[in-house]
């Protein structure tokens, strides 16, 4: 049992990572454990609605997309979905693309977010990593989708960067701006121009400051 592989753009199948959380949710004995989340079975279909659901935003969110925008992306399928509903005082509502309703939306979603992806299936794929890592006989191994989750990104540099201390959003706009910001070390690491100091991204020229003070070697003039 591994992963789920990414193709050359660091994206995944959707039934591929499903077929492996479904192995995990046998593994784990989700349906026992998580039964009103991971493992929650759907009185309709008898599958796991809900893991469904959160595959799309787990996928979104390794991808490195932004919180507004999977937000968005969570009211726009309500929108479209002519079943959809929400809960409101705990029953569920037909959706009708209210304020109220979008707010709902909105918050289910970050719940998931914070609740589900970064912290119950974050610790799962921790265990699971391993256990992969004990197995083989590792300290670390490709395609690692604990680091996917704890990162937000599956991109290396994105990473790398992260490691160092910046924010996530940073590291994703330093990434975008790599050819200004960004230079290959001759031992194959990565330095960062001292320009980026001086950004005109504020959170970035922030973020640099605070870590040169601590790690002034990875930057260069």
């Amino acid at each position: 049992m591994s992963y789920p592989t990414l193709d050359i753009n660091g994206n995944v199948d959707y039934n591929e990572l499903m077929n492996f959380l479904e192995r995990m949710c046998r593994v784990f004995k989700w349906e026992k454990y998580e039964r009103q989340t991971l493992g929650r079975v759907s009185k309709k279909t008898g599958k796991h609605g809900m893991l469904r659901w959160y595959a799309v935003i787990l996928i979104q969110w390794i991808q490195g997309m932004g919180l507004s925008n999977i937000m968005n992306k969570a009211i726009e399928y309500k929108r479209n979905d002519s079943e959809a509903t929400v809960r409101i005082d705990g029953k569920p509502v037909k959706y009708d693309d209210s304020r109220e309703h979008r707010n709902v939306v909105i918050a289910d979603t970050l719940d998931v977010i914070e609740n589900v992806i970064l912290f119950s299936i974050s610790n799962y794929f921790l265990r699971f990593s391993n256990e992969y890592k004990r197995f083989h006989k590792v300290e670390s191994f490709k395609n690692d989708w604990y680091e996917y989750v704890e990162y937000g990104t599956t991109n290396p540099l994105t990473i790398l960067l992260q490691r160092s201390g910046f924010s996530r959003e940073t590291s994703t706009y330093i990434r975008q701006h790599r050819r200004e910001y960004v230079v290959m070390a001759e031992d194959g690491g990565v330095k960062l121009r001292r320009t980026l100091l001086q950004s005109r991204n504020l959170g970035a020229a922030r973020e640099s400051a605070d870590i040169q003070y601590n790690m002034p070697e990875i930057f260069v003039d």
